[in-house]
């Protein structure tokens, strides 16, 4: 690009030189419209130079907006996957260790603690 550029720029130069040795008339007028050409196709190739760095930018912060979209929506599911597992998971071990209390009963033959009669007949493992 920056080759088509230089190139642009070396025939504005050579093109200015032939104008400022030329006398008036319809050469000059013609070697002028040219240069308006020439400076026209630099300009626009100026511009297609922005508008491709500008889209290459935007391509770069959004796939680097797309990789931490990804990495938040992994984390997102792992932690979301965790907690599921501590709500199976608590409720069995808080179970399990009243079940173990409560099962004293065997030695006596009765439930000693009001507290775990009260709560072993609204234990539920399933919901």
């Amino acid at each position: 690009m920056d080759e088509i550029r230089e190139l642009l720029d070396e025939a504005i130069k050579k093109e200015l030189e032939r104008i400022i040795k030329m006398d008036n008339g319809e050469e000059k007028t013609r070697a002028i419209n040219d240069l308006v050409k020439f400076y026209q196709l630099r300009n626009e190739e100026t511009k297609i130079n922005y508008d491709f760095e500008e889209n290459y930018k935007r391509l770069e912060r959004d796939e680097e907006l797309e990789k931490r979209n990804w990495i938040e929506k992994v984390k997102d599911r792992y932690f979301k996957a965790g907690i599921e597992i501590l709500g199976i998971v608590l409720p069995l071990i808080f179970y399990a260790a009243w079940t173990r209390r409560g099962f004293k009963f065997e030695e006596t033959g009765t439930f000693t603690s009001t507290t775990f009669r009260n709560l072993f007949s609204r234990f539920r493992p399933t919901k």
